[in-house]
């Protein structure tokens, strides 16, 4: 019984392996090298492209950094220039305010030294007003010292201070020779007065100063 179902069990799996011998079988998930080739390629080209790509974008945002540092660098210039002109506009439009100014300061220096010399007549008939006038006299005095000190303080602002000639060589670029003085002892072409006192602004003359220079 058990010899004729072994019998059995081997024909039936004799014939089973008839049939796979009948169908040939591949494989499965064998690797299609062609098409992992094509699409290799494939992906080369796209990596080539957006390389390209990337290359250009990068030109061009080159380009665009130099376009916009050469802009900067046009506009600095342009507002320096702007600043420029601004400024000499200015000091041109201010130059003959800061002249009349300087004769003001003229006019009021003078008539400081014109009232520290004053003295009252003294006369029987004015003994009375003697004090009065010299009261007088003095606010006179103060005041216009005072206003002389806020006009040289104006003028400081605006950088212009007095050019110092007396005692010096006579300096043509700031001094202008009126007077020529004849004293042995001082050395040719030193100033020994100061008709007119001159100026400086910045570095600039704004006046000239009126001289007395010695002359051997």
């Amino acid at each position: 019984m058990e010899e004729t179902r072994k019998i059995a069990l081997l024909e039936s799996f004799g014939n089973y392996l008839g049939q796979l011998d009948d169908e040939p079988l591949e494989p499965a998930g064998e690797t299609d090298l062609f098409s992992l080739f094509a699409e290799l390629t494939a992906l080369r080209t796209e990596v080539r492209l957006e390389s390209r790509q990337f290359g250009n974008a990068l030109d061009q945002l080159k380009e665009g950094q130099e376009l916009l540092r050469q802009t900067h660098g046009q506009l600095d210039k342009e507002l320096e220039q702007s600043r420029q002109t601004l400024a000499s506009s200015r000091r041109a439009a201010l130059r003959p305010v800061l002249v009349e100014l300087l004769d003001l300061y003229d006019r009021l220096a003078a008539g400081q030294v014109a009232l520290s010399k004053y003295r009252p007549v003294k006369g029987w008939f004015r003994i009375k007003s003697f004090r009065q006038d010299r009261t007088f006299i003095q606010s006179i005095r103060e005041g216009q010292a005072m206003t002389l000190r806020r006009l040289e303080e104006t003028l400081a602002r605006h950088q212009v201070r007095p050019l110092e000639a007396l005692g010096q060589t006579v300096d043509p670029h700031t001094m202008s020779v009126v007077e020529l003085d004849h004293q042995p002892d001082l050395d040719n072409g030193v100033v020994t007065a100061e008709l007119r006192k001159g100026f400086l602004w910045g570095e600039e003359t704004l006046r000239l100063a009126e001289v007395k220079a010695n002359k051997l």
